[in-house]
């Protein structure tokens, strides 16, 4: 299509010819054949319509459309009559019928010709139709996609909740189990006296060696347990990621639903310890988490030490001083219990924040919304409302995700975690949005191509026009030196021949704001705006001068100066079509 184009833009600037008396100075022989060759390039144009339309019958049905429209037009306006008339004018030297015939019947049909071969206005409008509903589409899979996120980030960590509350039931059963093996061995201990026989506290104090060995492990595990859970405390309102590395959980947690708010069911040693306390136990104070300040991994470390320090004493046949040393272990074993209690009741506090119900309503909202985005960008392709007919770009992932949401769905509603199916739709919505994007990218490729081509087009018609509105400027102001009436005033008809062109340069000024507006809705070419824009605001001068009814040198400056604006454009356009079509740019 471009080609015909370039043709036309040639034949237009054929008939841009000087006025009657100019062309009367020329020979008729090279007036003739500049006819001929019109003539011989319209003809060659029509041909190549006609080719054109075979070879886009199958592939591009709209081009074949505005190539039967313009067909249609060249029979109806006569055309190629009006170019054979006009050469028997210039050849019988009928200067002023063959003017009038060029200038006011074949000129005009020619811009007409352009205009519908063109068809640019429409096709612009519908790239950018196109590229506004993809976009919308784009926009709404991007919230989705954050939406599906968020509710991942709260199943996971619902599910890692689960997970840590599991843990610290297992950390306190095993506390509780260590503390019952102190108070047995310290009652055991107790029951030696103050004279034990010799050997009588070996097979205690290894008693005594193992459940020091104990205790250091629990307070390493539990050191590691209070770090997961100030990483959940940590990541409450945000993306936070599970600190167990994203398993599926097994199953609910051992206190039963975590919305229900109900305390671990593992109660503390009712054995008592005996009257002598350590001076530095004091009971916990603590309201929150244990993970931020460490006590009950803390705790088990200094029932640890406590246990070592009576192993010593039952290694030198001394029960009495260890009974110490052993209630100082049971103490500090009870503040561990007591530690993990709150743990477990911070992290209850962390799930009710994460009720599965609510969970379950937002994942509902969801896939109610992803499914309707689907039925909407499938309506889309039903419509015809794809400019090429294809699918709709990441319909079909959008589609993949709708199920995987209703299963996560139904997860939630048994109290399950439903990450890796969350996770899995959201992956899904991700490359439906990566589809979008990369149909975009393309689209605006294409948009800025023919934009491009579009103002070469519009600025060398426009270059056309100005050229002949410059000539008939310098024709009009010769003749006004010699009309002027008795009282100095320009004629009637001179004025209203000026005044004309000044409405050719208003005219012209509008298809600069065109051009301008058009730059501006493609928002990629940033190079040309200006030049456009200052185009505009000489053809503004030009036409308020030529209001005034000024011809004169100035004017003439003006209008050379726009013509060259309007070459520099056109020239800057191709440079920049051609280094596109060659892939450098």
């Amino acid at each position: 299509m471009r080609r015909l184009f370039a043709m036309l833009a040639a034949l237009a600037l054929l008939f841009a010819l000087p006025s009657g008396g100019a062309i009367r100075a020329q020979e008729t022989a090279p007036a003739v054949s500049k006819q001929e060759l019109a003539r011989t390039k319209f003809k060659e144009l029509t041909e190549r319509m006609q080719k054109l339309e075979a070879i886009l019958a199958k592939t591009s049905p709209e081009d074949v459309a505005v190539l039967k429209i313009a067909r249609q037009f060249i029979q109806e306006a006569k055309i190629h009559e009006e170019l054979n008339t006009a050469k028997l004018f210039l050849e019988e030297e009928r200067w002023d019928d063959g003017l009038q015939l060029m200038q006011d019947e074949i000129r005009k049909d020619l811009a007409k010709l352009l205009d519908i071969l063109q068809n640019r206005d429409h096709d612009l409008a519908k790239l950018l139709a196109e590229i506004a509903k993809l976009q919308g589409f784009r926009n709404r899979v991007d919230d989705l996609a954050k939406e599906q996120g968020k509710e991942k980030d709260d199943s996971a960590k619902t599910e890692a909740l689960q997970k840590h509350l599991e843990a610290i039931e297992a950390a306190k059963n095993a506390t509780e189990a260590l503390l019952a093996a102190q108070k047995e061995l310290r009652e055991a201990t107790n029951q030696l006296g103050t004279q034990a026989a010799a050997g009588a506290t070996e097979p205690m104090a290894k008693k005594e060696g193992d459940l020091q060995k104990d205790a250091e492990k629990l307070a390493a595990d539990l050191a590691e347990l209070e770090k997961e859970a100030e990483a959940l405390k940590s990541s409450a309102g945000s993306a936070g990621k599970p600190a167990d590395g994203g398993k599926p959980a097994d199953g609910k947690p051992a206190d039963g639903k975590p919305s229900d708010g109900k305390p671990a069911d593992g109660k503390p040693s009712d054995g008592k310890p005996s009257d002598s306390k350590p001076s530095d136990s004091k009971p916990s104070d603590s309201k929150s988490s244990g993970g931020k300040s460490g006590k009950a991994s803390k705790s088990a470390g200094q029932a640890s030490e406590s246990m070592g320090d009576a192993q010593k004493q039952l290694n030198d046949n001394a029960p009495e001083p260890s009974l110490k040393d052993q209630d100082q272990a049971i103490e500090k074993l009870k503040d561990t219990v007591k530690e993990l209690e709150e743990m477990a009741e911070e992290a209850r506090r962390e799930l009710l924040k994460l009720p599965f119900e609510q969970q379950a309503k937002n994942q509902d909202d969801t896939q109610h919304a992803t499914d309707t985005l689907s039925k909407d960008m499938e309506k889309s392709e039903q419509e015809g409302e794809n400019s090429d007919g294809s699918p709709t770009p990441g319909r079909k992932r959008v589609q993949q995700a709708v199920p995987k949401q209703k299963s996560a769905a139904g997860s939630l509603k048994e109290y399950k975690p439903a990450k890796q199916k969350q996770q899995d739709a959201k992956e899904d919505l991700e490359a439906a949005r990566k589809e979008l994007d990369d149909a975009l990218a393309q689209l605006r490729q294409q948009l800025q191509d023919e934009v491009l081509r579009a103002l070469e087009e519009r600025f060398t018609a426009m270059l056309a026009k100005q050229r002949e509105l410059s000539v008939n400027t310098k024709a009009l102001d010769k003749t006004r030196q010699n009309v002027l009436t008795a009282d100095g005033n320009l004629p009637a008809s001179l004025v209203e021949k000026i005044q004309g062109i000044g409405s050719g340069e208003a005219d012209l000024q509008a298809e600069a704001r065109d051009a301008l507006k058009l730059l501006e809705e493609e928002g990629t070419t940033a190079v040309f705006p200006e030049i456009v824009q200052e185009l505009v605001d000489q053809l503004g001068g030009v036409s308020k001068l030529c209001r005034a009814n000024e011809t004169n040198k100035n004017v003439q400056t003006k209008q050379a100066e726009v013509e060259d604006t309007l070459t520099l454009l056109i020239n800057a356009l191709r440079r920049t079509i051609e280094k596109r079509e060659n892939g450098q740019c």
